[in-house]
């Protein structure tokens, strides 16, 4: 009887250990889906978080006068504003519509508008807009894109962006000299304009010596095991991105101002509604000098991580129009400025990420 029960015990010594050993397996082939599920929770609730700090960030300033002051606001007011979203989102998807079909990607334009609705939800609704980039991508591909494709139209849209600012605020300064001395400290002063002008200075010579920029960036890449193993893949991929991007600029000219001409809509719509609300407040302020302000203030904003700035964005822009605007009128207008440049793209993007889902891969159009 004795051997019996230990060769019994033994038995269930092996079961155990056994099912020890499957389960641990089991929790290591699970492990990557269960990083996903927390890293998903974890971003919803700071999308969240982001949001709520900056839908709350005006009525902390000032409740009881911004509650005040909207409720003389006209109506004309609240609709100028939602149709300058509209608008503003139109001349992005205008844009992107018409690089789509320079490279030949056919798509109806009520589809590209929704894609634009939810790539801009994405945008405001997470950690320094990261995931407006892939959601964007994501999109195009399940309309039917090529990743290069996608990936180059998305690129083409952030170049664009980056050409509007890169002009349009060095040219605001310059008109807005006067306003911005106020704000500086004169002590601080030379400071600020000596990092501005190390700023263009070192971006002067890093396009003077691109070539060797490249070629350091082409031996790290060659260092690094992973990008060395996926080398010819990544090749082919730069080669045709590169190749659709000389499709784009070496296009018809009219083509190149009318992509030129809606970025600047886009953008001067979404940067003027600031401006056109503290008129309507009876505040008189350059347009030059709002849209430099809200350029610096809500691009600092967005490297704290926080969607939509969390809040410091309203903070910083009520610092700098202090000296003009009352706290109680500030925190008025950037309730409505709020609901111009979050409220409403939010609503329309929520609402478009749903007609997307609902109708499928060839949804939106019968053109497709």
């Amino acid at each position: 009887m004795r051997p019996r029960t230990a060769s019994i015990s033994l038995a269930t010594q092996r079961f155990h250990a056994a099912s020890r050993g499957e389960s641990r397996a089991r929790l290591y082939l699970l492990r990557p889906s269960l990083i996903r599920s927390h890293t998903h929770k974890a971003a919803v609730l700071v999308a969240l978080a982001g949001i709520g700090l900056a839908v709350g960030a005006p009525f902390v300033l000032n409740s009881h006068a911004a509650l005040a002051g909207l409720s003389d606001i006209s109506l004309y007011v609240f609709l100028a504003l939602a149709a300058s979203a509209a608008v503003s989102a139109l001349a992005k998807a205008g844009k992107l519509h018409l690089m789509q079909a320079a490279l030949g990607f056919q798509v109806s334009f009520l589809r590209t508008f929704a894609i634009t609705l939810a790539t801009d939800f994405a945008f405001l609704a997470s950690p320094l807009g990261a995931a407006g980039y892939g959601v964007n991508i994501g999109l195009l591909q399940r309309a039917g894109a090529s990743w290069s494709l996608a990936t180059t139209v998305v690129g083409a849209d952030q170049a664009l962006d980056l050409a509007f600012f890169a002009t349009a605020v060095p040219v605001s300064l310059l008109f807005t000299f006067g306003p911005l001395t106020q704000l500086i400290p004169h002590a601080s002063a030379p400071l600020v304009f000596a990092v501005f002008a190390g700023g263009g200075c070192l971006a002067g010579v890093v396009w003077l010596n691109r070539q060797r920029v490249a070629a350091a960036l082409d031996a790290t890449g060659r260092r690094v095991r992973w990008l060395n193993e996926r080398r010819a893949r990544l090749s082919r991929f730069c080669d045709s991105v590169g190749r659709q991007w000389r499709e784009l600029v070496g296009g018809p000219k009219w083509r190149l101002a009318a992509l030129l001409l809606l970025t600047t809509l886009q953008w001067l719509l979404r940067y003027g509604a600031l401006w056109f609300i503290l008129r309507e407040l009876g505040y008189r302020l350059p347009l030059g000098f709002v849209l430099a302000v809200q350029a610096v203030a809500l691009h600092a904003a967005l490297w704290t991580g926080v969607p939509a700035g969390g809040g410091t964005g309203d903070i910083a822009l009520a610092a700098a129009f202090a000296n003009w605007v009352p706290r109680a009128s500030i925190a008025t207008g950037l309730v409505l400025w709020r609901f111009a440049t979050l409220y409403c793209p939010l609503m329309l993007g929520a609402a478009s990420f749903i007609a997307l889902a609902t109708r499928g891969r060839n949804s939106l159009s019968a053109a497709e």
